[in-house]
């Protein structure tokens, strides 16, 4: 069985307590710090969890910023479901079927959403539709091809467990762009949600 992540360990924590402060956190999951801040600050970021009002102690100082589970993550298994379903993908389908239904779950996302025009304008459309499902999308022009790169991937918290996404991000922007797309691997790309892309535009024969 795969170990959990952080992220996951936090949640798992949260649904056991009201109210839970970093250092707390700190010392059940045996972790740093400064390792749970960076998770909690996402968390709170994605609505995960909410920032609840520190409890006077009578000590001297600020009291501990407390945490507790957002009911949206209460109220849903959202997260169990899609776990349990991306390990079934990888369980029970050889990889000519993953690639398969990872392009046909792409060609899904979308919608009836299609760029058209010249491949810049595409891009901007493109980058702007995935920075309405979360992305922080952005794309470059090179002299050898463009790029696109993800600041955040609304899967990374995912991705470590499931590398089948970084495809599914593959065969989204293919299908956007209509165009050839590789994912690449920079000194960044294991930085929480960065991916890189080059574009390269398909030889059409008339």
């Amino acid at each position: 069985m795969p170990l959990k992540s952080t992220r996951q360990q936090i949640l798992d924590l949260l649904s056991k307590q009201d109210q839970v402060n970093a250092a707390e956190i700190s010392r059940a999951l045996s972790v740093t710090q400064a390792d749970v801040r960076y998770h909690l600050s996402r968390m709170v970021e994605e609505g995960l969890i909410l920032t609840e009002k520190p409890k006077y102690s009578g000590r001297r100082g600020r009291p501990a910023r407390r945490y507790s589970l957002a009911l949206k993550s209460k109220r849903d298994n959202f997260d169990i479901l899609i776990r349990a379903l991306l390990r079934s993908l990888q369980e029970q389908y050889t990889e000519q079927e993953k690639g398969q239904l990872l392009m046909n779950i792409a060609g899904q996302i979308p919608g009836e959403f299609k760029p058209g025009g010249s491949l810049g304008k595409r891009l901007v459309q493109a980058v702007d539709q995935l920075n309405l499902q979360n992305y922080q999308a952005r794309w470059e022009a090179h002299a050898d091809a463009a790029r696109v790169m993800f600041d955040r991937c609304p899967f990374a918290a995912l991705r470590p467990e499931f590398p089948e996404l970084c495809v599914l991000d593959t065969n989204l922007l293919e299908n956007f762009l209509d165009e050839n797309v590789s994912q690449v691997e920079t000194s960044a790309f294991l930085a929480d949600g960065f991916c890189q892309f080059n574009i390269s535009q398909k030889t059409h024969t008339g």
